[in-house]
């Protein structure tokens, strides 16, 4: 591919003629007054419940589903025997701790 000087000029090099400069607005005050105004932000009833609940889900041991799952099975069948003793001392000690 062959390219040819077609003659053309470059681009001028002069400055514009007609050209003014551009006054600049003063952004500062613009953003002050932006930045002086009251935002508020309220949160309703639904999501402070909702927070609390994350959090105390945050707290919680994670279970061992295997066990759960033996203890639902035992339960379904019958099997399953508490000692009344034991399960009054945890009763006890989870309404009246030390």
């Amino acid at each position: 591919m062959k390219i040819e000087n077609n003659n053309m000029l470059p681009i001028s090099a002069k400055k514009a003629e007609a050209a003014t400069p551009v006054e600049k607005k003063n952004e500062h005050n613009e953003v002050h007054s932006v930045r002086s105004g009251q935002d508020r932000v309220e949160m309703s009833e639904d999501a402070r419940l909702l927070a609390k609940a994350r959090v105390a889900l945050g707290n919680v041991e994670e279970t061992d589903s295997d066990h759960l799952l033996t203890l639902k099975n035992q339960i379904a069948s019958g099997d399953y025997t508490i000692q009344v003793s034991d399960l009054a001392r945890k009763l006890l000690a989870t309404f009246y701790p030390k």
